[in-house]
C-alpha cells in the first residue's frame, strides 16, 4: 500500500488507534497500540501518461537534473482530486523514462514541491543518485530558496525571522496551523522590499525549513496574509476603492519562488537560478505602484 493511500485513509477517518479515530498522519505509534484500518476505499489511480499540454519553462537541463519555472495553476504530482495533467505528466512527456523513482511511485523526479497556485523554480531529479543527493541537501537545509510575495498591509518590523511549530489543522485538513506544542519546526526569514500606500507590501521570504504552506501560513500568522490567499486570509483588509475589488479577487496567492541555489550532486558545482515575476504578479505590482500616495 502506497504512502499516499495510507495518508488518505487516515485523513478520511478510516484508521483507528486504540478504538479512537486517528486524523493526524504524523501520530507516533507507541508500543502496545492497537491499530484498525478499513482499507475498503476506492481511489482513482493516478494517471502517469505523458502529457504534452502541460507547459513549463526549462532553465537548465543535463544528464542528472532539470531546473524548471513552473507556472501557477499546475499541480506538481498526481494525488487526491488531481490525477491527470500534472507537472509529472509533463515531465514524463519531456524526459520519458529518465526520471528518478523517488520516494513515491506517483512522484517520479519530484524532490520538492510548490503549491498548485504558487509559481516558480523547481529542481527535478533524472536518476536515483541525483534524487538522493538533492534530498540530502534539502534535509540539511543547505539549499537556498527565496520567494517574492505580495501581502496585505505593512509589516511592523520590515525584516526579521518567523519561527514556529507547524502542524495539520485538526478542524480543516486542507490547512496547516501554527501550534505551540505540536508539529515540526518552521523558520522563515523575511525582508520588506517595497510598500504601497500603506495597503500592501512586497516581501522577500527565505525558507530555512520547507513545511507545507510555510510562507503562506507564517505571513498570515503575522497578520499579513498574502494577496489572493483565501485559505489563510483571516480578516478583510482596507484598500482604496479603485483597487479593492482587484486585490480581493486576485485569483491565486501572490507567491513566486524566484531564487534557487544548490550544489550539483555529481560535480559539486554551485548552481544558481533566478527568475522574474510572472505576468499576473507584475500586473499586481504595477497597479499597486500606481496608487495615489
Amino acid at each position: 500500500m502506497s504512502r499516499s493511500k495510507i495518508q488518505l485513509l487516515i485523513s478520511s477517518g478510516r484508521v483507528q488507534v486504540n478504538d479512537k479515530q486517528l486524523l493526524d498522519p504524523n501520530y507516533r505509534l507507541k508500543s502496545g497500540d492497537k491499530i484498525f484500518c478499513d482499507d475498503n476505499l476506492v481511489i482513482s489511480k493516478p494517471d502517469l501518461t505523458p502529457d504534452a499540454t502541460v507547459a513549463f519553462s526549462i532553465l537548465h537541463e543535463d544528464e542528472d537534473l532539470l531546473v524548471i519555472d513552473k507556472p501557477a495553476g499546475i499541480v506538481v504530482h498526481p494525488g487526491a482530486g488531481n490525477y491527470r495533467h500534472t507537472l509529472v505528466n509533463g515531465l514524463a512527456h519531456h524526459c520519458g523514462q529518465s526520471l528518478s523513482s523517488g520516494s513515491d511511485e506517483f512522484r517520479p523526479g519530484i524532490v520538492h514541491r510548490l503549491d498548485k497556485d504558487t509559481s516558480g523554480i523547481l529542481v527535478v531529479a533524472k536518476n536515483d543518485f541525483t534524487h538522493t543527493e538533492l534530498a540530502g541537501q534539502f534535509a540539511t537545509h543547505s539549499i537556498t530558496r527565496k520567494y517574492i510575495c505580495f501581502c496585505h498591509s505593512i509589516l511592523r518590523f520590515p525584516q526579521g525571522k518567523i519561527e514556529t511549530l507547524i502542524s495539520r489543522d485538526r478542524k480543516n485538513r486542507l490547512k496547516m496551523c501554527v501550534s505551540g506544542d505540536r508539529g515540526k519546526a518552521a523558520i522563515t526569514l523575511y525582508r520588506t522590499l517595497q510598500t504601497f500606500s500603506g495597503i500592501a507590501s512586497k516581501v522577500e521570504c527565505e525558507l530555512k525549513t520547507g513545511r507545507t504552506h510555510q510562507i503562506r501560513l507564517h505571513m498570515s500568522h503575522m497578520g499579513h496574509a498574502l494577496i489572493g490567499d483565501s485559505l489563510y486570509k483571516t480578516k478583510n483588509y482596507a484598500s482604496p476603492q479603485e483597487i479593492y475589488h482587484y486585490i480581493n479577487k486576485f485569483p491565486r496567492q501572490a507567491l513566486h519562488a524566484y531564487f534557487l541555489k544548490f550544489s550539483h550532486p555529481r560535480s559539486g558545482k554551485f548552481m544558481r537560478f533566478e527568475t522574474s515575476l510572472p505576468t499576473d504578479m507584475l500586473e499586481l505590482e504595477d497597479r499597486l505602484q500606481n496608487l495615489s500616495p
